[in-house]
């Protein structure tokens, strides 16, 4: 394989990733808390260029970050669905017992009086522990903005666990909105100056239409670069037909 399709194959490859990352923002436009993705690409120059013959640059895929702008606030009326106003996350337990974090507020009580999420993880409170709530004589529900849960039957019960994290950008997506620690992170420690909305969730973070732009001027980049390496090729098999009728 020659350079020029090295090349290629590297920027090709590139786009693919950036199709799918994209692709998924789209998707998840309307998940509540939902913050987008965006892929990060440097240039990457040939090391050990013989005299005379300029370095060829290739696109490296270096990575990824979350965009941890804040969505738009929407008022829902569920006394259960709670957003935040700060840069705080909820804690999660995942049905396989993970501990996960996310911004989706959307909770609900299962049978056992559990505050879930719709995927069935648990919401933990501030100590890391899951929120069970009574089953009977609690009443109406309120939740305070420090996130203290309370019925009108029983007074406080519990506390929504809320949750600095400064190093966002080193957890792992793994589904259903929610985010894992690496290896061997800091315990992350309870937030300070976020607020618990009661009856409202926070939207995507994702713009629809700038999202739609880019996904189409992704597919286009892609489309040339396969241009691109199919023209090389075309060449090169020119060449080599040349040369062997020349011989």
């Amino acid at each position: 394989m020659s350079e020029s399709s090295y090349i290629g194959l590297s920027l090709a490859s590139s786009l693919q990733r950036q199709l799918d990352i994209t692709a998924n923002n789209i998707a998840n436009a309307n998940t509540a808390g939902y913050k987008g993705e965006h892929v990060v690409f440097e240039s990457y120059l040939q090391k050990n260029v013989p005299i005379g013959q300029d370095a060829a640059s290739f696109v490296n895929d270096s990575g990824s970050y979350i965009d941890t702008q804040a969505g738009a606030l929407s008022q829902t009326g569920n006394p259960l669905d709670v957003a935040l106003n700060g840069e705080g996350w909820f804690s999660y337990r995942t049905p396989e017992g993970q501990q996960a974090f996310g911004r989706d507020g959307s909770f609900t009580l299962d049978t056992q009086g559990n505050l879930v999420m719709m995927s069935g993880a648990s919401v933990l409170n501030e100590g890391g522990a899951p929120i069970v709530l009574p089953t009977e004589g609690i009443g109406e529900i309120s939740i305070s903005d420090d996130g203290t849960i309370s019925g009108i039957g029983t007074g406080p019960l519990d506390k929504i666990g809320v949750f600095n994290i400064p190093d966002i950008q080193s957890y792992a997506r793994i589904g259903s909105n929610m985010l894992t620690a690496p290896e061997g992170a800091p315990a992350p420690q309870a937030a300070q100056g976020t607020q618990v909305i009661q009856g409202s969730l926070e939207l995507s973070n994702v713009n629809p239409i700038r999202e739609m732009t880019r996904l189409i001027d992704v597919q286009r980049a892609y489309e040339r670069t396969n241009t691109l390496m199919g023209n090389a090729d075309t060449l090169r098999s020119d060449a080599l037909r040349r040369i062997s009728q020349a011989v």
